[in-house]
């Protein structure tokens, strides 16, 4: 037995869209998302959504346009059917042309048996598509085949959802732009799969973001002059020369409406072993092994120049306990010698040197009176 309902649906729709307010003649996304929301039990049979084609504004998008549809849990939905058209919606690419008089499209439980929105809800998805030139309304219109006491006799409901299509100029809005991330880059050049949150040195990337193609997109990032971009469909940005921790901000201005609207992104990435040119630090605490005091070294590899005074505060050890000077050693005031002191050169001083030893020649003969 069948009966038919309109206005009042047993289960619940929600509608949402990529981006969230449309723009006429632009890519486009929506999603469905179908349960059950009562307080009694639902069957479900299949379930249809009429998408308006055509070039009023009470449609959604074009004639013969192409969409893809599928179905979220794959496992349990299909989308089984497009009627009034030319195409079928075939398992292997899910993938309809939809004729200028509006198409439903029909998904059904994979089984082929009933099945319940109360133990687990359906995603359609209908992507891929531009819609019309024409600003608007369109309704989608849903159709439900249901019951409510486990299949003796079904429903049929229909509801209908409102999309709105704006003018670029007013439906381009901060929910356009975002999405700013870096990512490691392939071969070719194109970014990866996902987000790069730690690169090696000089490692090559792609910025990515979002944002409309009327949009001037001025990116900064390691202290160097701004890159500007215009006019691009898919806003990419190849970043070489990556050697430390580095901030990416990109700002995006838009007109609309005789106004300048002006978003800021930023992201940032960190490098595995960062090489920094220039570097001002007011401390640095040690991390390595600790020394003879127990306390951690600092390692550094390769030679240290430093242009002014050195300070060292706590004990300068030299390797293997041997501090070794290949300059002059200026002592402004006292120099102490625990034990001998080696010298292989002449001694020079302009006051007294006191010392207990006793100071020989090369030929070990005791020297005498004043040393200079």
């Amino acid at each position: 037995m069948s009966a038919q309902h309109d206005g009042t649906s047993r289960l619940t729709y929600s509608l949402a869209t990529v981006p969230a307010t449309l723009a006429t003649d632009r890519p486009a996304h929506l999603y469905v998302v179908v349960s059950n929301s009562g307080p009694r039990d639902v069957l479900c049979q299949q379930i249809s959504v009429v998408l308006p084609t055509g070039d009023l504004p009470k449609h959604l998008l074009p004639a013969r346009r192409q969409v893809t549809v599928t179905a979220e849990p794959a496992d349990q939905w299909t989308v089984d059917e497009i009627q009034g058209g030319v195409l079928l919606a075939l398992p292997q690419d899910e993938t309809a042309a939809f004729p200028a008089e509006g198409t439903k499209v029909t998904v059904r439980p994979v089984s082929g048996e009933p099945v319940s929105p109360t133990t687990h809800g359906l995603l359609l998805r209908i992507t891929d598509f531009r819609t019309n030139a024409r600003a608007g309304t369109a309704l989608l219109a849903i159709q439900e085949t249901v019951s409510i006491d486990r299949g003796d006799t079904w429903e049929e409901h229909q509801v209908t959802l409102p999309v709105a299509k704006f003018p670029p100029t007013e439906a381009l809005t901060a929910d356009v732009v975002g999405d700013l991330a870096l990512y490691e880059a392939d071969a070719q050049g194109n970014p990866g799969s996902s987000p790069a949150t730690l690169l090696k040195a000089d490692q090559k990337t792609v910025l990515t973001w979002t944002a409309p193609p009327d949009a001037v997109c001025d990116v900064y990032y390691g202290g160097k002059p701004p890159v500007q971009l215009t006019r691009q469909e898919k806003w990419q940005l190849p970043v070489t020369g990556i050697t430390r921790d580095t901030h990416f901000r990109v700002q995006v201005t838009l007109k609309r409406s005789g106004e300048t609207v002006t978003h800021h992104l930023s992201t940032a990435v960190a490098v595995e072993e960062p090489i920094i040119d220039r570097l001002t630090v007011k401390s640095i605490k040690p991390n390595g092994p600790d020394n003879v005091e127990k306390t951690p070294y600092l390692s550094i590899e390769g030679a240290v120049v430093v242009d002014k005074a050195c300070h060292v505060t706590g004990t300068l050890y030299g390797e293997k306990g041997t501090l070794t000077v290949g300059d002059s050693v200026v002592a402004k005031k006292d120099l102490t010698v625990g034990t001998d002191m080696n010298v292989t050169g002449a001694v020079a001083s302009t006051g007294d040197i006191t010392t207990d030893a006793q100071f020989r020649d090369v030929k070990g003969t005791p020297l005498r009176g004043q040393l200079s």
